[in-house]
C-alpha cells in the first residue's frame, strides 16, 4: 500500500484535477469526438456502425457482427476446450444476465463456467446454482486471485474470462476458440467491449477505448487487455505467472505486459462483449478519468495501486 504522506499528496492532486475536469468535462468530450474524426474514414465507419446499435438489457438476442472469414470460417472444426471464469462478489444484481449470455452461447463445442465468488451476502451463490456452472467460494481474495483460482480448477487449454456486469456476444466463445485454433502462435486475445446502457456518447467513449485504443496498443508492442474480455492458453498464462494477485488494480493490464513475450497477443473484432456503467453512473468521467491517470503514476513510481472502489 501506498504511505500515508504519499496518499494524502494523490489525494489532494485527485480532488484538484476532478474539480477542474468537471468544469470542462463536455469540452473534453469534445476533444474526443474531434480525434476520432481525424483518425480516418475507416474508424469512423465502424464508430458509426456501433453507435447504432440499440441493446435491451433484460433480453440476449445479442448478434455479434458477421464473421470477416465469412461462413467458411465457422465450417472449420473447433479444436480448443475453453474455460470460462467469473469473478464475483455480491452480484446478484448482474450475474443473471452474465450467465445467462454464456449458457445460451451458439457455440456447439462443449465448455464450462466456472464462477469464482468473494464471499458474497446475497444471492450471488444461489444465481450460480440456478444456471447449473461450477462455483468455487474463496472470500476477501483480489480479483486477480480469484481469477486464478478459477484457472487452476479449469479443465480446458483456453482460459476465458468476462465479469458478472458484462453480457458475451452470442458468438463470444465461438471467436474465442476460432482465434486460437486457427492461429498457433497467439497466447491471448480481446476484443470491443461496448455499453448495454447509457447514451450515444457513452457507446463512443467504450469505442475508443475497447476498440480503437487497444488496436493501437497492440500495434506499439504493449497491449492493454481489460480482464473482463478476454482469453489465453493456459500454458501461456501460467508461463506469465496468471493475474497479480496482491492487486485490486492493473493486474489485467500487467499480465498482458508480461505474456506478449510468450506470442502474440490478439484483438478480435469479432469477440464481443457488452458491460454495465455502474461505476460512470456512480463517480462520472472525470473522476474515473483522474483516478485512472493517478493510479497509473503510482504504478510507474511507486509499483503500488490505488485501492478499487466496489461499486455493485
Amino acid at each position: 500500500m501506498l504511505r500515508t504522506s504519499e496518499s494524502s499528496s494523490i489525494i489532494i492532486l485527485a480532488s484538484s484535477l476532478t474539480r477542474l475536469l468537471q468544469q470542462s468535462e463536455l469540452n473534453a468530450y469534445l476533444d474526443v469526438t474531434g480525434l476520432i474524426f481525424r483518425c480516418g474514414e475507416e474508424f469512423l465507419r465502424n464508430a458509426s456502425t456501433q453507435l447504432t446499435v440499440k441493446i435491451d438489457p433484460t433480453t440476449f438476442g445479442i448478434k455479434a457482427r458477421p464473421s470477416a472469414l465469412g461462413r467458411v470460417k465457422h465450417l472449420l472444426v473447433v479444436i480448443t476446450n475453453v474455460s470460462v471464469v467469473v469473478p464475483t462478489w455480491n452480484e446478484e444484481r448482474y450475474l443473471p444476465r452474465c450467465l445467462s449470455s454464456l449458457v445460451n452461447q451458439k457455440h456447439t463445442e462443449p465448455f464450462e463456467i466456472i464462477v469464482v465468488d468473494g464471499g458474497s451476502t446475497d444471492r450471488t451463490l444461489e444465481v450460480a446454482e440456478e444456471y447449473s456452472v461450477k462455483a468455487l467460494v474463496r472470500p476477501g481474495l483480489p480479483v486477480g486471485a480469484a481469477r486464478n483460482i478459477g484457472a487452476r480448477h479449469a479443465e480446458g487449454e483456453v482460459l476465458a474470462f468476462i465479469d458478472a456486469d458484462t453480457i458475451a456476444s452470442e458468438h463470444w466463445v465461438n471467436e474465442i476458440a476460432n482465434a486460437f485454433t486457427h492461429n498457433p502462435d497467439v497466447v491471448g486475445v480481446t476484443g470491443p467491449t461496448y455499453p448495454y446502457e447509457g447514451s450515444h456518447l457513452d457507446a463512443l467513449a467504450y469505442h475508443v477505448a475497447t476498440g480503437w485504443a487497444q488496436r493501437l496498443f497492440l500495434k506499439l508492442g504493449f497491449p492493454h487487455v481489460a480482464g473482463f474480455n478476454c482469453a489465453y492458453r493456459k500454458c501461456a498464462f501460467w508461463n506469465a505467472k496468471g493475474f497479480d494477485e496482491g492487486r485490486e488494480l492493473s493486474e489485467d493490464v500487467l499480465l498482458s505486459m508480461r505474456i506478449r513475450h510468450e506470442g502474440r497477443v490478439l484483438f478480435n473484432p469479432e469477440m464481443i462483449a457488452y458491460t454495465s456503467l455502474r461505476r460512470i453512473q456512480q463517480f462520472g468521467y472525470a473522476y474515473l478519468t483522474t483516478y485512472y491517470a493517478i493510479n497509473a503514476l503510482a504504478l510507474m513510481l511507486f509499483r503500488k495501486n490505488l485501492a478499487y472502489p466496489k461499486v455493485r
